[in-house]
């Protein structure tokens, strides 16, 4: 080989390394989720584990006036989310449990699983819904209300589908909260008085519901690129309205995982369980084991059954479309039955069908999405109907698998 024959040579080897060194870091920054997690900049080598806390607000007295204290973290846990980032499956397991469950905190007896954060703070939270669920929590993050107005409106807003009317007046929050039904990019504001809202049939639970819908359109946020160049005002705004036991590199490295995540990966489910009387929600216990395989990633349905119970609800613009695909389902030994949506806007039709796993179940929506010839997408989030165990919101694409089948 001549000497230029040679320089040619590492001329071009050069190139290549630049030009595979820059298409990685390329895709690293705006494509992750096309990278195996393990070579990923800034990823996880093992799964984490976090119980991720939003507190109520806390007041102190001056004089004769109650006065809203916007840092502290001493408050009853307004939110509470277990969530895993895996690496290995490359998904994100979130698990939401509603404030009123009623637990043992060690050391006080039976409580609101809320009051455990204000009684022992996050140790003693993290103590307790370990002790409930029987799974590893590796951390905690609390985030204060405040914060969580400043981060929303630093990023430009997170657009949620609002699922009904919300109108009231929160005097605690001093925050007045007014949505119409829809798809909304919601400030800061609002963003506190959608997952603050409780005043539904549902009370808590469907609070729960919502916060799963606005923690799904918080994901696909931090899978947009723009969203890191805001990163600085993060920073800053992590040190007064942030407690955690992570130092910030973890954090970062959480959040840089969590953009590579496909949607479909994102995985929602809330504790199981019923209210009591007294409007406590009691956790089932028969169906822990379950939830806690299924968190862990180990649990494995293959589903040949089709004896379970579906919800129906016509979201499109063609009349009696849930008792259609109501008996369409029932001729293939589905157990269905038709909920109503009154709030709908019919003049706003859902054209692509939403198939709801509701209980951390993605294989039996998965054999529903089928029967249906993959019209419509999975949604892993427990945001259905609180009875069934897959809740089909038809769209447009329905009507014409129904149509067909008459």
């Amino acid at each position: 080989m001549s000497g230029k024959t040679f320089t040619w040579s590492l001329i071009f080897i050069i190139a290549a390394l630049i030009g595979i060194a820059g298409g990685y870091f390329y895709t690293n920054f705006t494509n992750p989720d096309l990278l195996p997690p393990m070579l990923r900049l800034g990823g996880l080598k093992e799964p984490a584990t976090i119980l991720v806390m939003g507190t109520d607000v806390v007041y102190s007295l001056a004089g004769r006036k109650n006065i809203a204290d916007k840092t502290a973290f001493n408050g009853r846990s307004d939110t509470m989310i277990l969530v895993r980032f895996d690496p290995f499956r490359n998904t994100i397991t979130a698990l939401s449990i509603p404030r009123d469950t009623y637990v043992i905190v060690p050391g006080f007896g039976h409580q609101k699983v809320n009051s455990a954060n204000a009684l022992g703070g996050p140790s003693l939270a993290m103590q307790t819904v370990r002790n409930l669920l029987n799974v590893p929590i590796d951390h905690y993050v609390v985030l204060n209300l405040a914060g969580l107005v400043k981060a929303v409106d630093i990023i430009g807003g997170i657009t949620v589908q609002i699922p009904k009317p919300m109108k009231y007046m929160d005097w605690t929050a001093k925050l007045k909260i007014e949505l119409e039904p829809g798809f909304h990019t919601l400030t800061g504001n609002q963003a506190m008085g959608f997952v603050r809202f409780r005043h539904d049939a549902l009370g808590d639970i469907g609070r729960v519901q919502r916060q799963q819908l606005f923690m799904h359109a918080v994901l696909i946020k931090l899978a947009q690129p723009e969203v890191w160049t805001h990163l600085p005002q993060l920073i800053e705004l992590e040190k007064q309205y942030l407690l955690t036991d992570m130092d910030f590199s973890d954090i970062l490295g959480l959040a840089n995982f969590a953009r590579g995540v496909p949607k479909k990966n994102f995985m929602l489910s809330m504790l199981p369980g019923n209210f009591s009387g007294d409007g406590n929600w009691l956790a089932d216990r028969q169906k822990l084991y379950d939830i806690n395989a299924w968190f862990l990633g180990s649990y494995q349905t293959n589903t040949v059954n089709r004896n379970f119970r579906v919800a129906i609800e016509n979201a499109s613009s063609t009349p009696h479309l849930a008792s259609k695909v109501s008996s369409y389902l029932r001729s293939k030994g589905y157990n269905t039955y038709i909920i109503n949506n009154d709030n709908f806007d019919k003049t706003k039709p859902l054209v692509k069908s939403k198939i709801i796993a509701q209980k951390g179940n993605p294989q039996e929506a998965l054999l529903v999405l089928s029967d249906l010839n993959n019209q419509g997408s999975i949604v892993n989030a427990s945001i259905g109907d609180l009875d069934a165990s897959v809740t089909i919101e038809a769209g447009e694409d329905l009507a014409k698998i129904v149509q067909s089948e008459e």
